[in-house]
C-alpha cells in the first residue's frame, strides 16, 4: 500500500502574510457610461427659441369716454393644413400667405387693412378683432397683430376659441 505524506504547508508569517490587496477603480468604462448619458441628453433634449412679449397699450379710461359706435373690423386667421396662413379682413376676399414667402403676404394684409381703414373713414380708435381658429398657429396670429400695431392700431380684441 501506498501511503501518501501529506506535507505541512508553512504559513508565511510577519510582513508577507499581512499583504494588502489593493482596490482599483478602473474609470474607462465610467467615461464611456458619462459619453453616452451626455449623448442622450443632448440627442432628447427640446431647444426652444425665447419667447417674446407683444407690446400693448392699454386705453385710460376717461369719465367722457364714448363707447365706439362703429363694429370691430373682424379679421379671421386660418392656417392651413399644408402650413399656408389665410387671413380674411372683414367682408374683403381672403389673402393667402404661403409658408415660402411670408414677410410678402403679410405686407399684403397691412396694405390691406390700411386700404380698408381709409375706404371706411375708421381711425386708430375703431376697434379690431382678431378671430383664430382652433388650427391657427400662434405664429400666424401674432405677425397679423404685427401688422396692426405698425398701423398704430391698438385697440384689438383677440377671439377666445373653443
Amino acid at each position: 500500500m501506498m501511503t501518501m505524506a501529506v506535507q505541512a504547508s508553512r504559513i508565511p508569517s510577519g510582513p508577507r502574510r499581512r499583504s494588502r490587496v489593493r482596490m482599483q477603480l478602473s474609470i474607462v468604462p465610467l467615461i464611456d457610461v458619462v459619453f453616452l448619458l451626455l449623448v442622450f441628453f443632448l440627442l432628447t433634449a427640446s431647444f426652444r427659441p425665447q419667447e417674446g412679449f407683444l407690446p400693448t397699450r392699454l386705453p385710460q379710461q376717461s369719465a367722457s369716454a364714448e363707447p365706439s359706435e362703429l363694429e370691430p373690423v373682424p379679421i379671421r386667421v386660418v392656417t392651413m393644413p399644408n402650413g399656408d396662413c389665410q387671413v380674411q379682413i372683414g367682408s374683403l376676399d381672403p389673402i393667402l400667405i404661403s409658408v415660402d414667402a411670408p414677410a410678402e403676404g403679410f405686407l399684403n394684409v397691412k396694405n390691406a387693412i390700411h386700404n380698408l381703414f381709409m375706404q371706411q373713414g375708421r381711425t386708430a380708435e375703431n376697434p379690431i378683432k382678431l378671430i383664430p381658429t382652433v388650427q391657427t398657429k400662434w405664429d400666424h396670429v401674432v405677425k397679423t397683430y404685427h401688422c396692426l400695431w405698425q398701423l398704430n392700431l391698438t385697440k384689438v380684441i383677440f377671439a377666445i376659441v373653443e
